[in-house]
């Protein structure tokens, strides 16, 4: 009887706590009629708030709708206690040592947290092989470059020692979750886990090799016709699309907008404040949904906007194209956008993009104008508010006067977060952008796509290779993301020795010794540091944690 009204004692606390974690994430009234102000806080930006209100207007309902409707989010699947390796589950590990306590196989809760984060990294690994395929450069199929070439030699030389380099493509056939067969192979599935990150290295290595050869970004039409792309279209449909322009378009130009996650030759990056679902209530003409698009809803989200939607389906790519055209140039013609509604701009449109030369960043280093620098990668989460994370390491790191990388979806939003940041910081920032002007130097720069983390690498590794006797500290920070090939990217810099902080909560958690363990003999395999705790601390609290590793010196 003890223990039936123990176990039920703690049945009850489950049920609260859940009940607890949902109420704060929900923070509103399901009521359809409450006033936009009343729902919780979806954008640090404030300027987002005229998009909300134009879909609220619409009728349309965005992802934070339909995340709410999701709550309270599944404890077992958050925590990595679900497992769907095989058919003989669904299984799930009770998170307070009650029963179950292993899966059908006989799995425990440490074999199957493993597997669920062996598999998102897998997962990433192979969307951003697709991605590289559907660029259209050659050398797609051939071997990785020699990913060791920018490494510092201490690196190598420890990855090297492990056995995980050299690493080619095929690699990717041998890698697997050995721990889920045995505990005792731990270091060989933390060993397969690094060669994933580096096998994804490879690939991202392949396309920044191949996408120097590309032809230069396109030009921005104010006046053009702007077509949206929702997922990764093949380059060759991009082609066919300027091609049928200059037939269909009525004498018009066309603009072609994606996401920045995965960049394209071929296409501009949006600022799209964070989502395409938002760009849909800029002045977009068309939408085309690729195949890989990680928004199924968007279709229907078009609709109540007006915009016609295209797939890139199985007819020809002349055909697709053509009805891209025509639709959006018969939208062009028609629509009357208010004087209000915000036009879709690139991201490339600020003077604030770009990488600096490596002898331009010693010099400021050199003169003590910087004392770090900090990568932020990712994309926003419905789960939190979009770009508060972002902001907040943004604002530790400047005042700690270390250089600002932003890339992915995030680089995409530089101009919007970098006028934020000057709100917040004003004279500070100022006075930090006119010392680093001297060195022809910006406190943020945007640098694109995972295809550009390569030149990140070569960048920074120089950079601490320069610092002589006291390395200059580097922090990537992964504050929002929702894509494994983002997970997938943190796992390649981890595996090149970095220090990584990541802002959202991992999948393995309900692993306390996994979650150790990847904190502590991951580490002795790359020298990489993982900075990740199982409650995801608020965002000031990561910036004092990314403040503090900047002043101690500690980052990679």
């Amino acid at each position: 009887m003890e223990q039936t009204a123990e176990r039920s004692a703690r049945s009850d606390r489950c049920r609260d706590g859940l009940a607890t974690a949902a109420a704060a994430a929900y923070r509103f009234s399901r009521k359809g009629s409450e006033p936009m102000e009343r729902i919780h806080k979806k954008s640090a930006l404030a300027e987002t708030s005229t998009l909300l209100l134009a879909a609220r207007d619409v009728g349309a309902e965005l992802l934070w709708g339909r995340y709410e409707r999701q709550l309270p989010l599944c404890a077992f699947t958050s925590n990595g206690l679900s497992c769907r390796k095989c058919f003989q589950g669904p299984c799930r590990i009770n998170p307070f040592g009650d029963e179950p306590s292993l899966g059908v196989c006989g799995a425990d809760r440490d074999q199957i947290a493993m597997e669920t984060l062996f598999q998102a990294t897998v997962e990433g690994v192979m969307e951003s092989a697709r991605a590289v395929r559907l660029l259209g450069v050659a050398g797609a199929d051939e071997d990785f470059p020699d990913v060791s070439r920018g490494l510092s030699p201490e690196t190598a030389e420890r990855l090297s020692k492990a056995g995980v380099l050299p690493v080619k493509r095929d690699d990717v056939l041998g890698v697997q979750n050995s721990f889920f067969s045995h505990k005792g192979y731990l270091s060989q599935t933390l060993n397969d886990l690094t060669r994933l990150g580096l096998i994804h290295y490879g690939f991202l290595s392949q396309a920044a090799a191949a996408l120097k050869r590309a032809p230069a970004r396109p030009t921005f039409y104010p006046d053009g016709i702007n077509v949206l792309l929702a997922g990764q279209v093949p380059a060759e449909l991009i082609q066919a699309i300027r091609q049928e322009a200059a037939q269909r378009a009525g004498g018009k130009r066309v603009n072609l907008f994606a996401q920045g996650t995965h960049g394209s030759p071929f296409a501009m990056a949006a600022a799209d404040h964070g989502s395409p679902e938002l760009a849909l209530g800029m002045n977009v003409d068309a939408l085309i949904v690729a195949p890989n698009a990680s928004w199924p809803g968007i279709e229907a989200l078009a609709g109540k906007y007006g915009v016609p939607a295209i797939l890139a389906d199985g007819r020809s790519l002349c055909e697709t194209a053509a009805e891209a055209i025509e639709q959006a140039a018969r939208h062009a013609r028609g629509a009357l956008h208010e004087p209000s509604v915000e036009k879709i701009q690139p991201a490339e449109a600020g003077d604030a993009s770009g990488l600096p030369h490596e002898r331009e960043l010693r010099r400021a280093l050199q003169s003590g104008r910087i004392a770090g620098a900090v990568v932020l990668f990712g994309e926003t989460n419905a789960k939190q508010t979009f770009f508060e994370r972002t902001l907040a390491l943004m604002d530790a790191a400047l005042a700690e006067r270390a250089l600002v990388f932003l890339g992915g979806d995030l680089g995409a939003q530089h101009a919007a977060l970098g006028a934020e940041i000057a709100r917040r910081q004003g004279a500070q920032l100022t006075a930090f952008a006119a010392a680093l002007a001297e060195d022809g130097l910006r406190p943020i720069t945007s640098f694109g796509s995972a295809f550009e983390f390569p030149s990140v690498v070569s960048l920074v590794s120089a950079l601490r290779a320069g610092s002589g006797s006291h390395p200059t500290p580097v922090v990537v920070a992964f504050p929002e993301f929702f894509r494994a090939s983002t997970w997938a990217s943190a796992v390649s810099l981890l595996s090149l020795g970095f220090t990584v902080q990541i802002g959202t909560r991992l999948p393995f958690w309900g692993s306390p010794w996994l979650a150790g363990a990847m904190k502590t003999e991951w580490q002795k395999i790359t020298g990489g540091t993982l900075l990740a705790d199982p409650a995801l601390p608020e965002p000031r609290a990561q910036a004092a944690e990314l403040a503090a590793r900047l002043k101690a010196g500690t980052g990679r």
